[in-house]
């Protein structure tokens, strides 16, 4: 049955997606930053946001009943609200260059993007601006580019729920290659409540499931401070080369969710701001003879849902830990050298 296997690109990373590239900025004296994802040549979008706690930008714009749906690129930043101003540097840089919607004379580019929130993870007095917004596009590249605590992922921690383990978050990316020369590709920022990492087994819920099993996970009225300050939300961006509308694109989003539930636990709370992009480039899109609109919208679905368990993974191995905030792997060996009475081995 490894034919049903599906091969990554030849990068595995999100900018094997053609029309796609990505760019980092991230504070060389405060663990923060931002991620730019330009498709220059403009991209139909689609968003879905799940979490109930979002800091959002030009979302409204790619909802079902709008008229727009072409962007020119996503930014995913920390410093949450603050961070909105930074992708308004992602904006001005492709303005600078001619990219954009020709308007009666201006240029208009269409930016969305997404905060997380990190401000307690280090100096909340350092906040983003649009010069890092600038850098980020500037720096962007249609090849490998760097994962872990860069960019968007610098600030962010996981598993700060009650029951979870907690872990260093960062920023991972994927790839997938489909049938008829259709690539998906993912990018996250692991910023959540929820945890990567089983605390019964240490194993990687992406990996290893577990789901079988029961777990207890409830969020006190009263939060102890440590907990509390360190709020969440984890984001990203799935994109392919596919021919798609924007009603397609905001149902693969919806559906790249159910990746980020399947590896990290639990997902969409009301303390998340849990949103996904969903871009289908305009170069040169690929059209799949005799399949329906509604069949390629879950082709492209179901494998942007495994795109995000691949680049939530790609994050676990990718982001070493920082302080108290242990990488995944150290947290996962803690575990497995414990008796299920919590003492050691």
């Amino acid at each position: 049955m490894s034919h049903l296997r599906l091969a990554a690109g030849p990068l595995g990373e999100l900018t094997d997606v053609p029309g796609i590239t990505v760019g980092h900025f991230t504070h060389d004296r405060v663990a923060r930053g931002i991620t730019a994802v330009l498709a220059e040549g403009g991209a139909v979008a689609g968003v879905s946001v799940r979490g109930s706690n979002p800091g959002t930008i030009n979302t409204d714009a790619l909802a079902a009943t709008t008229v727009g749906g072409v962007v020119h690129a996503i930014g995913l930043t920390g410093g949450s609200l603050f961070g909105l101003q930074a992708v308004t540097g992602i904006t001005e840089w492709l303005v600078e260059r001619g990219i954009g919607h020709r308007l009666r004379g201006a240029i208009v580019p269409v930016v969305a993007g997404a905060v997380i929130f990190d401000l307690a993870f280090a100096d909340p007095a350092l906040r983003p601006t649009v010069a890092w917004g600038r850098s980020a596009a500037e720096s962007a590249t249609a090849g490998p580019f760097a994962r872990g605590n860069v960019g968007a992922g610098a600030g962010g921690t996981a598993g700060k729920g009650p029951g979870c383990v907690r872990t260093k978050g960062g920023l991972g990316t994927a790839s997938l290659l489909l049938p008829g020369g259709i690539v998906v590709g993912a990018i996250v920022v692991v910023n959540s409540l929820g945890g990567m990492v089983h605390p019964l087994t240490g194993g990687l819920y992406a990996a290893g499931g577990g789901f079988d099993v029961p777990l207890l996970y409830h969020q006190p009225d009263q939060e102890p401070e440590t907990t509390a300050s360190l709020t969440n939300t984890t984001i990203g961006v799935v994109a392919t080369n596919a021919d798609l509308t924007k009603p397609q694109t905001i149902k693969i989003a919806e559906l790249a969710h159910d990746g980020l539930a399947r590896a990290i636990r639990p997902s969409h709370a009301m303390l998340d701001g849990d949103t996904v992009f969903a871009l289908g480039t305009r170069a040169d899109p690929v059209r799949l003879p005799g399949t329906t609109g509604a069949n390629l919208t879950d082709l492209v679905g179901h494998a942007a849902a495994d795109a995000m368990v691949l680049a939530v993974l790609d994050s676990a191995r990718q982001t070493a830990g920082v302080g108290d905030w242990p990488s995944v792997a150290d947290a996962a060996a803690a575990i497995a050298g414990r008796h299920d009475d919590g003492t050691p081995r």
